[in-house]
Order: structure tokens, then C-alpha cells, then sequence
């Protein structure tokens, strides 16, 4: 299958970076509603198989440079993180002039910060596919070759001053009684957090797929539909631009993979012994998306256990994808899916095999 990179333009605020399960529930939607409910069938069972029609990665950010192109992120690596002896080190090399304790002071100050990074630029993220360390990314970022805007970490050469804006903000909210019209004589509120970007700021997602003729029509119509919570309010909107086939950079002798996509393991995928595995699990539960088709049903799917994007893990096999989609709910005779398959970029983090 050949990859795709497909960019996000924001036309609204919202409520986070659509994830790969919030993109193939907005994409199987899609597909339903274009092709019929026959073909959606046809296409989740294909996902049973070897032969997936698409897999996808989680959204990104994506930035202008100042050469007009575009630089993606990508996640950045989890890892052990620096040991106290590695602080200490990088202490007493900058403390020539200065005293060792503020020397420390400061290395463990920026350490905090950078340990908030989130996504890397290609370049760097290129880095850390061949082997880059944590160590040596932070002795550039406190030497001041590489710098942090925001949770996002790029090279001095990439960055263009005020042209990059991701802002999260708390919005309050109002809770509306459906009987009385009103919000009640508590006047129930609720905070959530939307995001805002500049016209420099975009985001971008990966997909694998020989059927992107199938799924142009689809991207259009999510560019009406929206992608993401509260689209009824106007929320995630985005213009949606295949920008053309994309060459993840994998490393062929590497057996260490980052997944970018929430992944839901396969039995025996993964070496569960290896040395070299660094993921962070996290508990999902969500509902079923509907337009109504469901009214009145408990819509509250199964929780499910995700290992994060970022996650660096040892194959035991190469493969093109990894993961599985199990059923988390079924209402009548529909069975709901939740999308735990990731596109892995097989490296060497850290040191991995």
C-alpha cells in the first residue's frame, strides 16, 4: 500500500488533535453515508483480513517555514528520560564559569521544560529514527541549536519568529435542560478545552491505502461533516488537502518501531521481554458516533486500552501495520469497532535493535 499525506486546515477551533480513532470513525461515517451501508460493511471486514483498505496515523502539527514550504511533527519518542548522572554530567560541563549548584539549577529548569515536548520536527524526528539519544537532543536544546515553541521541538533554521500559534484555551459552556429550554435555576455550566491556530499553523495525518481515489469524496464530505466533538457547534472544521504520496523514513535492519497511531496490540506482534520497549498505556472509553441512528440506545462503547502515540516498541515480525479492531459495542445487529491499528516507523531509538 502506499502512504498519503493529508493536510488539515483549520477553519474553526477544536477540541484536540483528531486522533486515529476519531479519523477512522469519521471516515467509516463517511463512507456510509457516500456508498451506503453495504459498503462499509464490505470495508470493515476487510479489516478482519491482512488486507486492511487504509490504515492511519494520529493528526500532527504542521508549520510553514519561512521558505513557504511546510514542516511536519511527529511524535516525539518515548524513553527512560535522563538519569540523575546524565543531569549531573551536562551540569559540570556548563558550569566552567559558573556555580555547580545553579549550573544544576538551571539544566534541571530546562530539563522540565523539554521533557514537555510532544512532537518533534522531521528532521529531529529523522535524527532519533538513526539513533539520536535523549541526551544528545537535549544537549541541543540547552546549547540552542534546536528550540521549543510550544510542546513542539525544531531545528534554529526551521523556525520563522511569530509565524506559529497552536493556543489552547478553557471555554465555559452551559448545560441546556431539553425539556425547559434553559440552563436551570443552578445555571449548570461545564469547561472544555478548545484550540486555536494561526493561518501558519495546520495539521497533517498519514495514510496507507491503494484506494485514495475512494476516499477523496469522503474527505469532502468531512469537510462539511467535521471531524471531532461538538460539530454541531461549529467545531472542527478543516479544509482537508491530499498533498501526495509520503515516504515514512524506516530504517531496514531496525526491528524497533514508533507507533504513530493508538495502538490496540495484537496477540504475540510485540517481543514483551525486549530492553528496548518504551510505551504509555492509557484507559479510552467513548461513545458512538450517530446522527441519529441510534437515538434512545446506550451509546457508551466498552473501554478500551491504548498504548500512545510515540510508543517505541520490538516487533517480532516485520509488518506494514500492527494492531487489531475489536468489537466494543453492538446495538441490534450492528457491531461498533474501535480502530487500535498503527503505521509504525522502524528505527533505532535510543539504541534499539
Amino acid at each position: 500500500m502506499k502512504n498519503y499525506s493529508v493536510r488539515l486546515i483549520p477553519l474553526s477551533s477544536f477540541q484536540s488533535l483528531p486522533s486515529s480513532d476519531t479519523l477512522f470513525g469519521a471516515i467509516c461515517w463517511g463512507i456510509k453515508r457516500l456508498y451506503g451501508e453495504e459498503k462499509l460493511l464490505e470495508t470493515l471486514k476487510e479489516f478482519s483480513s491482512s488486507k486492511p483498505g487504509f490504515i492511519l496515523s494520529s493528526s500532527f502539527p504542521l508549520i510553514q517555514d519561512k521558505y513557504g514550504g511546510f514542516v511536519c511533527f511527529y511524535p516525539k519518542p518515548l524513553n527512560a528520560g535522563l538519569s540523575a548522572d546524565d543531569i549531573e554530567e551536562l551540569a559540570k560541563s556548563s558550569a566552567i564559569e559558573k556555580d555547580f549548584k545553579k549550573a544544576m539549577k538551571e539544566i534541571i529548569r530546562k530539563y522540565k521544560k523539554f521533557k514537555k515536548v510532544e512532537y518533534l520536527s522531521e528532521p529531529l524526528f529523522h535524527n532519533a529514527i538513526k539513533g539520536m539519544t535523549e541526551k544528545q537532543l537535549f544537549e541541543d536544546y540547552v546549547s540552542g541549536e534546536i528550540i521549543p515553541v510550544g510542546p513542539m521541538l525544531l531545528q534554529d533554521s526551521e523556525y520563522m519568529p511569530n509565524s506559529m500559534s497552536y493556543k489552547s484555551s478553557t471555554v465555559q459552556k452551559n448545560s441546556i435542560n431539553r425539556f425547559t429550554m434553559s440552563t436551570g435555576e443552578e445555571g449548570q455550566t461545564f469547561y472544555q478545552q478548545e484550540i486555536y491556530t494561526s493561518n501558519t499553523s495546520n495539521l497533517h495525518f498519514l495514510i496507507m491505502t491503494d484506494s485514495i481515489s475512494l476516499l477523496l469524496p469522503v474527505f469532502k464530505y468531512l469537510e462539511d461533516k467535521g471531524i471531532g466533538g461538538n460539530r454541531s457547534t461549529g467545531k472542527g472544521r478543516f479544509k482537508i488537502e491530499v498533498m501526495g504520496e509520503k515516504s515514512l523514513p524506516n530504517i531496514d535492519s531496525a526491528r524497533t518501531f514508533i507507533s504513530l497511531s493508538r495502538y490496540i496490540p495484537q496477540a504475540g506482534e510485540i517481543e514483551i521481554e525486549s530492553n528496548w520497549k518504551f510505551y504509555e498505556i492509557f484507559p479510552y472509553r467513548s461513545k458512538v458516533e450517530s446522527d441519529g441512528e441510534f437515538k434512545g440506545e446506550d451509546v457508551w462503547k466498552s473501554r478500551v486500552m491504548y498504548l500512545k502515540e510515540g510508543s517505541c516498541l520490538e516487533a517480532k515480525d516485520k509488518k506494514e501495520f500492527y494492531g487489531r479492531i475489536p468489537v466494543v459495542k453492538e446495538i441490534g445487529s450492528h457491531k461498533i469497532y474501535q480502530n487500535g491499528l498503527t503505521l509504525p516507523v522502524f528505527g533505532n531509538f535510543g539504541g534499539g535493535v
